[in-house]
């Protein structure tokens, strides 16, 4: 069977840069997937793009689908045949919808039971054939945060389509989507190259287009903006570093086909401005980049990255500077006059700024955390009550002032510039700025006591509301960002090494929200431990602890990220070694029984207990549970696992001895009871009878 290469390129307006990833897993994932399921194999994929086009590559693709043989399994056998052996309408029907005989259904035995069955051969589709019906549907149902539509057709687009490449094998392959048919022919750099260009396989696209000024590698696009960035900052005589956010670069990267940097310089009285303000309006504006002197302090210079280099970059330069000066006196006014009103007296404010408007207003809020995050530091750090406080009042009054009302990403950071210039105490200025952490996945986490807890007692605040009021994410949307807020909860509490439980937290931030409730604040509580729970998992999860490890563990201890942890973590060890499957077995068969018999309930009395086994078994119990105790409030769980895996011994030899369902019924309370004792030392760690290696 021969093999094609394919190439596919989607050639648009400028995509704005957040959607340009997303938009390339998806082409690639789905892609990869159809193939897969319409049994078409390649060599090779690789995904490539830019702020114009979107394109596709496979190597060594199956120019058709291999022949098969399937079977179909059609009605249970009981309803195929009457009682004088007949077929039954059922079993016709069968025949006829699979164009074949009667005679030619068989029966097979299935998990359900014996059901008909037939066998059919479909004979291998072309490659082309099936490119042809899944690579329009892949491109109409990519997810665009927006879309759009132009002209006089009905297709919905991030931007409109303007070419359409399509080569497999050489060839043409026919295609048309948002009324543009595919052909050989790709475009190169707007300004420097905007001819066309001939591409008719994925090995020669990068490199033809990159004699074209246009750049399709991300990575290799991102490095030349660092490159030209560098080279930018080198041509200065000053000693000079540019400040490189990550993100910043890969949306420059996305924005530009061919990279041109150009240092600029602003006015020194610009100096003044906090660091964080002038940045964030070079960065979120006109994504410039900022620059800090040899001392590393701020610099009256940034690098603004071109998508050309002109023939005279200085007018290009002196553009870039006269543009970056109106948004800096922007900056700058909005900075001197929010001085004017010390943070403390736009505490009024908030009242007339609704979080909410099922959960009041952003004061109602303040009011709310600052008396859950006074509860935790009693808990965590009762010496920082005082600081907690006062960071959990000033915490939002940054909200009302001009800089974070024009750049919302400051919010937290201005509260400390505001803070530390009204003379409040650095811990509180900390604080303020560490309540919103982490911003995203893997960011950094508060490094204050007092920033952690404020930071935990607003991610509450916010989850318990929501939940409260029926605001659940789901699959599409967490426009609040619960899920990144119970996540940071989680990550706070096991970096602090705060081993204690959320579940009276949850109690209280529910019992302070408005009234009355849109839900029983018990079903609220249940679905939030249940989404803290969720995260809690996937975190373990990446810890390598198995999923059934996990899941044993979190059913019994969910509410506790730490101790959770520490329990999974404790049993993943245990796991490993020799033997685990007896040990898992017998407790289960523990767990078993008691559910069987009840038992829970059941109150011991040793005296009836008389058997050698029983004895044993009991005095190793209590032994245990004077123990157990201290290797709790330690979070030893390595060694109280060691200790209940001791329990293995007497609880068989308990049941080689002794019959727990005995015909005494004060006998088999008894033992019910004993057993019962010892399954509650099993779950001081996990529900074993959930681990998978239990039969």
């Amino acid at each position: 069977m021969s093999q094609l290469d394919f190439i596919l390129e989607l050639g648009v307006e400028e995509i704005p840069a957040s959607y340009f990833g997303p938009a390339i897993a998806y082409i690639r994932e789905r892609l990869a997937k159809e193939l897969g399921a319409r049994r078409l194999p390649y060599a090779k994929m690789e995904a490539w793009g830019g702020p114009r086009r979107l394109a596709l590559g496979l190597w060594g693709l199956e120019s058709l689908q291999p022949d098969v043989e399937e079977e179909l399994i059609g009605p249970p056998l009981s309803a195929a045949y009457d009682a004088n052996g007949n077929p039954t309408r059922a079993a016709m029907g069968f025949a006829k919808g699979q164009g074949v005989a009667v005679s030619d259904i068989f029966t097979i035995a299935t998990p359900k039971g014996q059901y008909l069955a037939t066998r059919r051969s479909l004979k291998g589709r072309p490659a082309g054939e099936i490119l042809q019906e899944i690579v329009p549907a892949i491109l109409g149902s990519l997810p665009f945060p927006k879309v759009m539509r132009w002209g006089q057709g009905d297709q919905q687009f991030a931007r409109p389509v303007h070419w359409l490449l399509a080569v497999l094998g050489g060839e043409v392959l026919p295609l048309s989507f948002a009324g543009v048919k595919s052909g050989k022919v790709s475009f190169g750099h707007r300004f420097l190259h905007p001819g066309a260009v001939v591409i008719t396989s994925p090995g020669e696209y990068q490199e033809r287009l990159a004699e074209t000024h246009v750049q399709v590698d991300f990575n290799a696009r991102r490095e030349m903006v660092l490159a030209e960035i560098g080279e930018a900052a080198r041509k200065s005589n000053a000693e000079l570093s540019v400040v490189l956010d990550e993100d910043l670069v890969a949306e420059v990267a996305n924005l530009l086909e061919e990279p041109a940097a150009i240092l600029g310089h602003f006015d020194s009285q610009f100096l003044d401005l906090p660091l964080a303000v002038s940045a964030t309006a070079m960065k979120e504006h006109q994504r410039y980049f900022p620059v800090l002197d040899s001392q590393g302090r701020q610099a009256p210079y940034f690098v603004a990255v071109n998508n050309t280099r002109a023939r005279d970059m200085e007018v290009v330069r002196r553009g870039h500077e006269r543009v970056l000066r109106a948004r800096l006196e922007d900056a700058r006014f909005y900075y001197e006059d929010d001085k004017k009103v010390s943070l403390a007296d736009r505490a009024r404010d908030l009242e007339r700024v609704v979080f909410h408007n099922l959960l009041g207003s952003y004061r109602e809020k303040m009011e709310r955390v600052s008396a859950l995050a006074q509860a935790l530091a009693q808990e965590t750090a009762p010496e920082r009550a005082k600081t907690v406080e006062r960071a959990a009042f000033l915490a939002k009054c940054d909200l009302v002032t001009g800089v974070v009302k024009e750049f919302p990403s400051l919010q937290g950071v201005m509260g400390r510039e505001y803070a530390l210039a009204d003379g409040e105490p650095p811990e509180v200025a900390e604080a303020i700025a560490e309540q919103y952490l982490p911003t995203r996945a893997g960011g950094a986490l508060p490094q204050t006591p007092a920033g952690a807890v404020l930071a935990v007692a607003d991610k509450l605040d916010t989850i318990c509301g929501c939940f409260a009021v029926g605001l659940v994410p789901t699959g599409a949307a967490d426009p609040l960002a619960l899920r990144r807020g119970a996540l940071g909860v989680i990550l706070i509490f096991l970096a602090r090494g705060w081993a204690f439980s959320l579940e009276p937290y949850i109690d209280r931030a529910l019992a302070s929200l408005p009234q009355p409730p849109k839900r029983p604040a018990r079903e609220a509580k249940n679905e939030i431990l249940d989404f803290f729970q969720a995260r809690l998992k996937s975190h373990v999860l990446s810890q390598g602890v198995s999923a059934d490890g996990a899941e044993a563990v979190l059913c019994l201890h969910g509410a506790s990220p730490l101790a959770a942890t520490r329990r999974a973590l404790a049993l993943e060890e245990l796991k490993k070694r020799e033997g685990f499957r007896d040990l898992a077995q017998t407790f289960k068969r523990v767990v078993n029984i008691i559910r069987k018999f009840g038992g829970k309930e059941l109150a011991l009395d040793p005296n009836l207990l008389d058997a050698e086994a029983e004895k044993n078994l009991l005095a190793e119990i209590a032994l245990l549970e004077s123990e157990s105790g201290a290797m709790l409030a330690q979070g030893d769980f390595p060694t109280l696992l060691n200790r209940i895996v001791g329990l293995m011994g007497p609880v068989d030899a308990f049941f080689d001895d002794v019959l727990v369902d005995d015909p005494d019924p004060e006998l088999k309370n008894a033992r019910l009871a004993l057993l019962n004792r010892a399954s509650k030392l099993f779950e001081l760690i996990a529900d074993f009878s959930k681990i998978s290696a239990v039969a």
